[in-house]
């Protein structure tokens, strides 16, 4: 008997039937200026902070539009924003030219009020603990005043005694044009208000130094802390508490020992050949669901490259909370700054965009046909005295996991270890290559794919033909052997294809 023939058909990626991307983009001319978002769900609003024009941008989430401002004082410099356990009141740390301060925002008046607390060191970092006390980063002062602790009810100032170093001062303006990336300092309350997770960019023998710190609410102490590199300091924190997102890492808050960073070889589907998640210029950010079963994160995927290349930061990612697995991909309409917030229902995501900010309705996802299949992977076999017969041909479905209509086609085409083939040609975007516009295949795990789909390779003579059969579900795939695979013994390379 001649030695069998195996034939690997690899990547079975699947095609939704909605828009070339996901989420509503809100423009705003001071897109640049925003340095943080937050939102108010009783109040149904968005405080967006306008960092120069000293004040805060009130967007109703009802009605879709901006209303009235909240100034926070000439030369304010306002960078970050938080609200009270109550949600009565706002407070704004303003890094301000001539001095910092703590700008207190009264909600409850019909014309909001503002309180100044004038503070010894410039802040760039905000969050209050269930207590009510604001928890303040600042940029320090030989070696103190790196966190302040402001109590309300006393209407005190005080300083944390034993805290990890400052962050740098911020470069203003920002080189980036972004003015949320400037400030190097950012803090970040748990659900349960017990504690707050810090990180800050610090001074170092290298540029890239973090260190992430947990503070605890009770106490007014600072539990532990951990110099990092290759991470940011856009924050996320799990609902219960256990594990936050630091920049692409996943970080235990226990321990403050790493349990996982994104990477492609996390990823069921194709990125850009010699591309991975960019700790050059680590840009993008993340959110938990507040079930904690997923963490959305969009993060920067452009190619290392010096001088360094724009950074991408236009797919969301679905990722497992334990491991960062990535289980699904949504091409976005423009970069996202970093910094995300989720309304508690889950359904949908406010982020800060390169023009403004985004609309992410990721409860509606799955209104649109949305493509599935029963495997990834199918293994075709042939020998000459018929022992793998059955294996000739594979039957592999794909069914609409989502609503409307779906219909498949299908096409081959190759991958390298490192991503799409060097002969596969993509169409360029906004952010260059994958980048709004662009022509990046981005399926999600198992199947999405929202950009115009590559030039396929040609096709190998030993590719297994394929039949699409339209049923009640979708379409199933009809994969049989291919008869040139069988001139040589041995296992034929592998084909990949793309369901459309």
């Amino acid at each position: 008997m001649r030695g069998n023939q195996s034939l690997l058909v690899l990547a079975l990626s699947a095609v939704p039937a909605f828009s070339a991307t996901f989420g509503t983009v809100i423009p705003s001319q001071a897109a640049a200026s925003y340095s943080d978002i937050l939102l108010d769900e009783p109040r149904q609003r968005l405080y967006l902070v306008n960092n120069s024009a000293n004040r805060i941008e009130v967007w109703s989430t009802q009605t879709r539009q901006y209303l009235a401002s909240i100034s926070t004082g000439n030369n304010s410099q306002p960078d970050a924003v938080a609200l009270s356990p109550n949600n009565n009141t706002l407070y704004v740390s303003a890094f301000g030219t001539s001095g910092g301060s703590l700008k207190i925002i009264d909600l409850t008046k019909a014309t909001p009020t503002v309180a100044t607390v004038a503070l010894v060191a410039s802040p760039q970092g905000i969050a209050v603990g269930k207590d009510g006390r604001v928890l303040i980063s600042t940029v320090g002062n030989n070696g103190q005043n790196n966190l302040l602790i402001y109590d309300p009810q006393a209407n005190s100032l005080n300083n944390v005694a034993i805290t990890p170093a400052a962050a740098t001062p911020p470069t203003l303006p920002a080189p980036s044009g972004r003015a949320y990336l400037s400030y190097h300092s950012k803090l970040l309350t748990t659900k349960d208000g017990n504690y707050i997770i810090g990180a800050n960019i610090i001074t170092g023998n290298a540029t890239n130094n973090r260190v992430v710190f947990v503070y605890e609410v009770a106490s007014g102490t600072v539990l532990r802390s951990r110099i990092l590199t290759n991470l940011s300091n856009v924050l996320s924190v799990s609902p219960d508490g256990s594990r936050f997102m630091a920049g692409y890492s996943l970080i235990d808050t226990a321990t403050l020992a790493i349990l996982a960073q994104e990477n492609i070889a996390n990823s069921p589907f194709a990125f850009p050949a010699g591309t991975n998640f960019n700790a050059q210029v680590n840009q993008g950010g993340s959110i938990f669901s507040p079930d904690g079963v997923t963490i959305y994160g969009a993060f920067n995927f452009a190619p290392v490259q010096v001088p360094a290349a724009k950074p991408n930061v236009t797919r969301l990612l679905y990722n497992d909370p334990d491991n960062l697995l990535i289980k699904l991909g949504l091409q976005l309409p423009e970069n996202l700054s970093g910094r995300m917030v989720i309304n508690n229902a889950g359904d949908t995501i406010y982020a800060l965009s390169e023009s403004g900010f985004i609309i992410l309705p990721i409860g509606q996802v799955n209104a649109s046909p949305l493509a599935q299949v029963d495997s990834q992977i199918v293994l075709l076999t042939n020998d000459q005295c018929g022992v793998t017969a059955a294996q000739n041909a594979v039957k592999d479905n794909v069914t609409n996991a989502g609503r409307g209509r779906l219909t498949a086609t299908v096409q081959s085409y190759t991958l390298t270890s490192g991503g799409l083939a060097a002969s596969t040609t993509v169409v360029p975007g906004l952010g260059g290559p994958g980048g709004p516009g662009g022509g990046i295949i981005f399926p999600g795990g198992p199947g999405i794919v929202i950009l115009p789909t590559p030039t396929p390779t040609p096709v190998a003579s030993t590719v297994p033909p394929v039949q699409t059969t339209p049923n009640s579900l979708g379409s199933t795939l009809n994969f049989r052997f291919n008869a040139n695979a069988a001139k040589s013994p041995g296992t034929v390379a592998p084909n990949d294809f793309l369901v459309q």
